[in-house]
């Protein structure tokens, strides 16, 4: 990941003023642009995903970005 895009992600996540978090979720399906997740809070679909996140695989760990008004997208898999 490109030091300016976690700079940038780092300071959303820090600051929680805009009522923003993350999590860690498993890839269980994935489609054209976005992947299905298994989550804490349980399955989610069509969960969008950044561009740099280029070849998703089922099973793999993903860091996920919320935001307050409930939208989901998938930064990319963990090492």
């Amino acid at each position: 990941m490109p030091s300016s895009l976690a700079e940038a992600i780092s300071t959303v996540v820090k600051s929680g003023s805009t009522g923003s978090s993350w999590q860690l979720a498993t890839v269980s399906a994935v489609g054209t642009g976005t992947v299905d997740l298994t989550a804490s809070t349980g399955p989610v679909s069509a969960v969008r995903r950044l561009k740099g996140y280029s070849s998703p695989a089922v099973g793999e760990t993903v860091l996920v970005l919320t935001s307050a008004a409930g939208n989901w997208i998938v930064v990319g898999a963990l090492a």
